[in-house]
């Protein structure tokens, strides 16, 4: 595979997570979509913390995480409190700092597709 298809599907992985993650983040302020939301970005956070897995997708994001804000610590903290209530204003905070962090790596990779890093 070529460098430019590599990254183009690390690329794609990155962003159908940032976008999984950002569209649970809007959901959570929906009253009538909140607990699904809560639910499902728990099963994500979960899957992307499981330091056992042999998927290079979650071996990607962990190591991503372990160098970028909030952490995957946090991250797999986040995951347990929103498997038991709706996140507080500083979990909120740290799911947008996550989403923030995979974004920057989406634009990352895409700068590298393009010849730029």
């Amino acid at each position: 595979m070529s460098d430019t298809g590599l990254y183009g599907s690390i690329y794609e992985q990155l962003r159908d997570t940032a976008d999984r993650i950002d569209r649970s983040l809007v959901n959570l302020r929906n009253p009538t979509l909140a607990d699904r939301a809560r639910n499902e970005l728990a099963d994500l956070l979960v899957r992307i913390t499981d330091t056992q897995s042999t998927d290079p997708e979650v071996r990607f994001l962990a190591v991503i995480l372990k160098q970028e804000p909030p952490g995957l610590r946090a991250v797999a903290a986040l995951a347990t409190a929103l498997r038991q209530r709706a996140p507080t204003k500083l979990e909120l905070a740290q799911l947008e700092q996550l989403a923030l962090s995979i974004d920057k790596e989406c634009a990352s990779t895409l700068a590298r597709i393009r010849g730029r890093r």
